[in-house]
C-alpha cells in the first residue's frame, strides 16, 4: 500500500480520490476509505481488474459471504457501491493503482458494522478511514469481537498466498484502504471504527518490549507457512484471551504448521501462542502440520531473544 494518512477535524464536503499501489497481479484485501464509491463495468476497466479464468463473466472484486465461507465475486455488467467499513479481495490483471472517489468519513460517532454470526462466523471489515488506525485499540475495547480479540490478515507475497493471525500481543498499524478478517462473537454484535483511533502515521508491529520468540516454518516447493511462540509476562500455558491466535480456518490450510496449546488444549490449531516466560524446559509445546502426502518438506526453527 501506498499513500499518507489524511485526516479531517471538523466537516468535509469535497470529494477525494484515494489511490492504493497494489505490487502484484495477486489477490488483496482492500476496503473503502471513502463514501460512494461503486464497482461496475467501468471501474473494472479503469482498474485493470482482473476476470476469471473459468468464469469469464467473473470479475476480482468480491465481498465475503460469511454463511458459507465463500466469495460473491462481481459479475459482468454488475453495479454495486462499496460498502463502509467492508473488506474486498482485490485482483488487476497487472501492478498498478486501485483508486476510490467519494466523501471522506467523518462522523464523530464512527462507522458501525454489524457481524454475523453466522457459519464459522468470520467477518471481512477494512479499514474506513484515509487514516491508519491501530489494530490494539479495537482488539481490546471491541465487545463484537470480545471472544478472540484477533484478527487475520491476507499476505500475498508468500507463495501462494497465506492468512496471518494477529493478536493483542503482536499488534499492528492497519494502512487506509487495508481488508483484515475478524471473528464475531457467537451472538454476533455491531463493530465500531471509532474515530478517535486514527493516526496520522502507519507501521507494522508496534512492540514496546523484548521478549524470547520461536519461530516454526514449514516449506515445500513454492510455499511457506509460519508458526510463532511468544513468551510474555502474566501470560500461562492455558488459553490467554487476546494472546492465543488460532490458524484461520475460513478456508482449507493445505500446508500449515501450528501448536496446540500446553495445558487445557481444546484440539484448536493456533498460529501464534503465548507462553510464561519461565520454566522453559518443562513445557512441552505440541506441534502439528498439514502437507501432502508423499511431498517433500522442510521445516525450520529460529528463536529470538
Amino acid at each position: 500500500y501506498t499513500g499518507s494518512s489524511l485526516i479531517v477535524n471538523g466537516t468535509s464536503s469535497a470529494n477525494i480520490t484515494y489511490k492504493i499501489y497494489l505490487g502484484t497481479n495477486n489477490w488483496y484485501l482492500v476496503s473503502s476509505p471513502v463514501v460512494g464509491e461503486t464497482y461496475d463495468d467501468a471501474y473494472v476497466t479503469a482498474n485493470s481488474i482482473a476476470s476469471g479464468t473459468q468464469n469469464p463473466n467473473s470479475r476480482g472484486i468480491a465481498p465475503y459471504v460469511t454463511t458459507d465461507d465463500s466469495w460473491d465475486y462481481m459479475q459482468a455488467g454488475e453495479t454495486t457501491s462499496f460498502s463502509t467499513g467492508t473488506g474486498y479481495s482485490v485482483k488487476r490483471t497487472s501492478t498498478g493503482n486501485v483508486s476510490f472517489t467519494g466523501s471522506l468519513n467523518v462522523d464523530n460517532a464512527g462507522i458501525d458494522v454489524v457481524l454475523s454470526s453466522a457459519g464459522n462466523r468470520f467477518n471481512l471489515l477494512g479499514n474506513p478511514y484515509t487514516s491508519h488506525i491501530a489494530s490494539a485499540t479495537f482488539l481490546a475495547n471491541e465487545g463484537a469481537v470480545s471472544e478472540t480479540k484477533t484478527l487475520w490478515v491476507w499476505d500475498q507475497s508468500s507463495g501462494s498466498g497465506a492468512y496471518e493471525v494477529k493478536t493483542l500481543g503482536d499488534p499492528m498499524v492497519i494502512a487506509p484502504a487495508q481488508g483484515f478478517f475478524v471473528k464475531a462473537n457467537a451472538a454476533g454484535g455491531t463493530f465500531n471504527f471509532t474515530e478517535s483511533n486514527q493516526a496520522s502515521s502507519g507501521g507494522t508491529f508496534q512492540r514496546t518490549v523484548t521478549r524470547p520468540e520461536i519461530y516454526l516454518t514449514i516449506s515445500n516447493q513454492t510455499d511457506a507457512r509460519i508458526a510463532k511462540v511468544y513468551y510474555i509476562d502474566d501470560m500461562t500455558t492455558g488459553f490467554d484471551l487476546g494472546y492465543e491466535g488460532e490458524l484461520f480456518n475460513g478456508v482449507s490450510n493445505p500446508l500449515a504448521i501450528y501448536t496446540h496449546l500446553v495445558a487445557d488444549s481444546e484440539g484448536k490449531n493456533y498460529q501464534v501462542q503465548s507462553l510464561p516466560p519461565n520454566n522453559y524446559e518443562n513445557m512441552i509445546v505440541p506441534v502439528g502440520v498439514n502437507a501432502e502426502s508423499g511431498t517433500p518438506i522442510t521445516i525450520d526453527v529460529s528463536t529470538n531473544n
